[in-house]
């Protein structure tokens, strides 16, 4: 594999991530506690795999080449992986009993730190300028806040 084609695979990954992350975002802030303790984990668990197998799905027939379920499967699970800190959260609030909102503020927490933790990540790759940086993290921010604001909204 050239130099090229495994920058270029990266940085799928990281968007595939950032991508994930952010949908999960949007779950929790779109999902409506309705008495069931383990709602919020359910419908983080239902989108984690329906987003990871539909992306698979994607992957596997848009390419021209062959290629193993398997292979496909496991190229495509930073999508769902980036997720897995807001699900480990929810649980950690059933676990411990926490207010079923309080468990979604702080899978969104999660979804934070996250989202911050691959684009420093993309950022020390890249080793971008810090312009490049400040640009990030404005972005980041900017995504954080919509997020926060639908989940005032909601």
């Amino acid at each position: 594999m050239t130099i090229q084609a495994e920058t270029a695979e990266h940085r799928g990954s990281y968007t595939s991530a950032v991508y994930g992350v952010v949908s999960i975002a949007a779950v929790i802030v779109a999902w409506e506690a309705d008495g069931n303790e383990w709602h919020l984990i359910e419908v983080i668990t239902g989108y984690l795999l329906a987003l990871w197998l539909t992306h698979s799905y994607a992957a596997l027939v848009s390419t021209g080449t062959y290629s193993s379920w398997r292979a496909v499967v496991a190229h495509e699970f930073p999508v769902a992986a980036a997720g897995l800190p807001a699900l480990g959260m929810a649980i950690l609030g059933q676990i411990f009993r926490w207010n079923i909102e309080e468990a979604s503020d702080v899978a969104l927490i999660a979804c934070a730190v996250t989202l911050f933790a691959i684009q420093a990540s993309v950022v020390r790759r890249m080793g971008a300028s810090r312009r490049r940086l400040v640009l990030t993290v404005a972005c980041d921010m900017v995504i954080a806040a919509v997020i926060v604001a639908l989940h005032i909204i909601v």
